[in-house]
């Protein structure tokens, strides 16, 4: 997952801009609200590894759905 893996290189060059130079209140804190805007969003991608998208999931019953439907529809009432 490539967007996993640059929010995570974000994340960890952030936390070494806090730890390794000198900044000012308001530089820090912008750096530390950053930090964790992009902690939240890495915990939220990594605990959808492995599960299949939403998007994925809706085609396979619209498919379903195409498959077995048909012969109900042609049937007059």
């Amino acid at each position: 997952m490539a967007r996993v893996d640059d929010l995570r290189a974000d994340y960890d060059r952030l936390g070494e801009l806090l730890g390794g130079f000198e900044i000012s209140g308001s530089e820090a804190a912008a750096i530390v609200r950053e930090r964790r805007i992009l902690g939240a969003e890495l915990e939220r991608l990594e605990a959808l590894e492995g599960e299949v998208p939403l998007v994925d999931q809706l085609a396979a019953k619209r498919e379903a759905a195409r498959s077995g439907g048909s012969s109900a529809r042609r049937k007059s009432g």
